[in-house]
């Protein structure tokens, strides 16, 4: 009795040692015959992994075209274009600030904006959008105060605290100011430490708050190389901004920071020197440069 149960048990164990070892070398082959086809071919065919890897790279390719085509974009601002600056004052103030980089991104242009540095941490995230943009972001002192009734102590303090909040939202150091109510004296541009911004077309929408009056303004004084003041704290100013833009471009317009403008136009900024616009050099201007 015994032995026939160890003879059953050998039997069994034998039996089920080659049930595995057969289905294991038939699905072995069944996976090489799958890896085969995948990975070779014959002439004039092509493998599903190649097809795969092929996609795959063309959608690179597809994604490195698009990229060349903003990076290599050919309505990259020249010396010989006709420029403009605008400029922004007071903000930022979101409803605002917002509607005007709407406007400026639809037509792939740059503005200026004099940040007033106690808004800066409520209005961070229009900062940083604008700086992402590649528009400019420069102080407009901390507390908007008239820098020449202050100290030289207390006008950089006023500085140093702007500049500080405004970086730490836009990323990037602030390397330009424009005085409060555009107010100079000695004491200031011996003591400002950057270049300072005014300009040559005043919108005057401080005073309208009307976006056709504030139209009208600009357009009957603009030229190239002038820069513009506005304020974007001012819904009529962002209406305003909306039609001026697409009336400029159409007249061959460009729209560039202060620091392209001025580099652009080989004009070399001063700290404490002030810069009102950056008209074309003539060929007489040209030469004396060379």
């Amino acid at each position: 009795m015994k032995r026939d149960f160890i003879g059953k048990a050998i039997f069994f164990v034998a039996f089920v040692t080659i049930l595995v070892v057969s289905v294991y070398g038939f699905s072995g082959h069944l996976m090489r015959e799958r890896h085969n086809s995948l990975t070779t071919t014959k002439p004039g065919e092509t493998s599903e992994a190649a097809v795969t890897e092929e996609t795959n790279e063309n959608k690179t390719t597809e994604a490195t075209t698009e990229a060349e085509k903003t990076t290599n974009r050919d309505d990259l601002p020249s010396p010989t274009d006709k420029l403009v600056c605008f400029t922004f004052d007071d903000g930022p103030y979101s409803p605002v600030t917002n509607k005007i980089l709407d406007t400026f991104e639809k037509y792939n242009g740059k503005a200026t904006f004099f940040v007033v540095g106690d808004r800066a941490d409520t209005y961070g995230s229009v900062i940083k959008r604008a700086s992402d943009m590649g528009c400019e972001i420069g102080s407009h002192s901390f507390s908007h105060a008239n820098l020449t009734n202050l100290s030289v102590d207390q006008m950089q303090e006023e500085i140093r605290k702007s500049c500080d909040a405004i970086s730490k939202h836009s990323g990037k150091k602030v390397k330009i100011i424009r005085p409060p109510e555009g107010a100079t004296n000695d004491t200031v541009k011996a003591n400002i430490g950057m270049p300072m911004v005014m300009w040559s077309v005043d919108s005057r929408d401080w005073d309208y708050r009307n976006a056709e009056k504030d139209f009208e303004t600009v357009m009957d004084n603009v030229y190239d190389g002038s820069i513009i003041l506005m304020h974007d704290l001012y819904p009529a100013t962002a209406d305003a901004v909306a039609r001026l833009v697409p009336a400029l471009a159409d007249q061959g317009y460009k729209f560039v920071t202060f620091s392209e403008l001025m580099e652009l136009r080989g004009v070399d900024v001063q700290p404490g020197e002030k810069y009102f616009s950056a008209a074309p050099q003539t060929p007489a201007e040209d030469a004396e440069t060379e």
